[in-house]
């Protein structure tokens, strides 16, 4: 028999393992004699509950694989540097910047259409999960798990939408709620963020009237009752609301007093993932820290800890002398190493004499350990800033001295007498430093609402040419000096 898959929204998840191949919602037919229909997979509440509880897990890998557009934006905002081609690193971090090439046939675009199919792969498994409980179906013993369920499955729905906004300049907001699918069309990544937010919010009104605890499977290596569920929603929101700018006026229009209820109400512990090295893995993780003389890190971050070292490596290809710092974390989180083996050919601005040193793995386990996509210090710093921000610059700077810049790079406390810009450095200085390899784009973000990106950099990506094209709609894209915008094309420059 042959079945319809009606990629990005109807298409037919049975497995707990959810990668697909594109996420148009075009009819294709695909002979598939294996595959149940869509309601004998989504029959049995164990079945149902079992393929929410890879939620997270889906949407994890889907974040942090090679084929994610994540390690060409760390390099495109100049916090890591590498001249390989894969993931598109390359091409991100070409100087001057080239437009990003959207056509079907380029093996980069290609490659990360499967970031934005797997998202809504995610997406669907779990509007699916949230259709049936809506519609009465218990799970767990007399349906003790079905609140759990459901606050998981919209707290996976909503950092799904969120990361779709962030990304992407639109993208399809689609919900268990969503009548006809195949009529949804394109919103703004703002109301793609604005949507992410509401499904937060709903995790959070079900959390706050239940008592449960998600098994320690789910978000592997721990378990998290209601409260804790509620705490990351809460960040989650605040991560969205300040990272979703595309460049410095936006930024400044951003609703800080929101941010900052919803940070103060976030995390009191890190969200902590655990690589088991056998489902879990982390390939961001090991293309950029545990792969020797891959990656390294860009010139621009030594240069902050050591205004004398230079912030672009010198053009002669010689190696400049080691740098120096009263920031203890220059030792602490990097290593020195006087070699380079990336092509000269490729242009000595890839090359970087200082790796990544901070989070040490084992050498026979790369892929293993713990890994923080929310850390705490990052709390701390969106409540730092949405402080300052909003004129609440003594409690701006408690929260600074009483954080990582003192207690862990002893570098001396900002006096009482900082002003907001003082205040606002102190702020992204310590991003830069203490968020590397945590979560998802912070420097990308970070770096474009900013106005930060270098000229010519894309301050977003467009929906996939793959996608595109089979949607009949036109190609399009962003990227390169020559179309340097400020709106999707970076016309700023951390040099400038």
């Amino acid at each position: 028999m042959k079945s319809k898959y009606i990629f990005l929204i109807n298409v037919l998840f049975f497995s707990t393992l959810l990668i697909l191949p594109s996420s148009c919602h075009k009819d294709l037919e695909v002979e598939n004699p294996n595959n149940p229909d869509r309601e004998k997979a989504y029959s049995d509440p164990a079945d149902v509950m079992n393929i929410a509880s890879d939620g997270f897990f889906n949407w994890f890998m889907t974040m942090n694989s090679s084929l994610s557009p994540r390690i060409a934006m760390w390099v495109a905002a100049d916090q890591g540097t590498c001249s390989w081609l894969n993931s598109g690193m390359y091409d991100l971090s070409y100087e001057p910047r080239k437009p990003f090439n959207n056509d079907v046939s380029y093996t980069y675009a290609n490659i990360f259409s499967r970031y934005y199919s797997d998202m809504y792969g995610t997406l669907n498994t779990m509007n699916q999960v949230l259709k049936k409980a809506n519609e009465g179906m218990k799970f767990g013993y007399n349906g003790s798990d079905t609140k759990m369920v459901k606050a998981y499955s919209y707290f996976i729905q909503g950092i799904t939408l969120g990361y779709l906004g962030l990304v992407y300049d639109k993208a399809m907001i689609v919900t268990e709620n969503t009548v006809d699918p195949e009529a949804s069309t394109f919103q703004p990544y703002s109301e793609v963020i604005d949507s992410a937010i509401v499904r937060l919010q709903k995790s959070i009104a079900i959390s706050d009237k239940a008592h449960f605890k998600i098994p320690d499977t789910w978000i592997n290596g721990k378990e998290y009752d209601e409260d804790e569920l509620i705490e990351l929603a809460n960040s989650f929101m605040a991560r969205f609301l300040v990272y979703k700018a595309r460049n410095k006026q936006q930024n400044s229009e951003t609703d800080w007093a929101k941010v900052l209820e919803y940070a103060n109400n976030g995390i009191k512990n890190p969200l902590v993932v655990h690589m088991d090295n056998t489902k879990w893995y982390c390939y961001y993780k090991h293309y950029t820290t545990s792969r020797e003389g891959w990656a390294r890190i860009d010139c621009r971050i030594i240069n902050l800890m050591d205004p004398t070292y230079p912030s672009r490596f010198p053009e002669t290809g010689i190696n400049p002398p080691a740098a120096s710092s009263d920031d203890e974390r220059l030792g602490l989180y990097f290593s020195f190493t006087s070699s380079n083996n990336m092509k000269p050919e490729r242009g000595y601005v890839h090359y970087s004499n200082y790796e990544f040193s901070r989070y040490t793995y084992d050498s026979a386990d790369k892929n293993g350990g713990d890994v923080e996509p929310f850390t705490l210090a990052e709390n701390d710093l969106i409540k730092a800033e949405a402080n300052a921000m909003l004129g609440n610059l003594d409690e701006a700077i408690s929260i600074i001295n009483t954080g990582t810049r003192t207690t862990v790079g002893k570098i001396a406390p900002l006096p009482a007498s900082a002003t907001k810009e003082e205040v606002l450095e102190a702020i992204f200085y310590e991003r830069d430093i203490e968020l590397i390899q945590t979560g998802f784009g912070i420097a990308f973000f970070d770096m474009r609402r900013r106005d930060f990106l270098q000229e010519g950099t894309l301050l977003h990506f467009p929906v996939p040419g793959r996608e595109l094209s089979i949607l009949s709609e036109p190609i399009y894209s962003f990227g390169g000096v020559s179309n340097a915008d400020g709106v999707n094309t970076s016309n700023g420059g951390w040099d400038k």
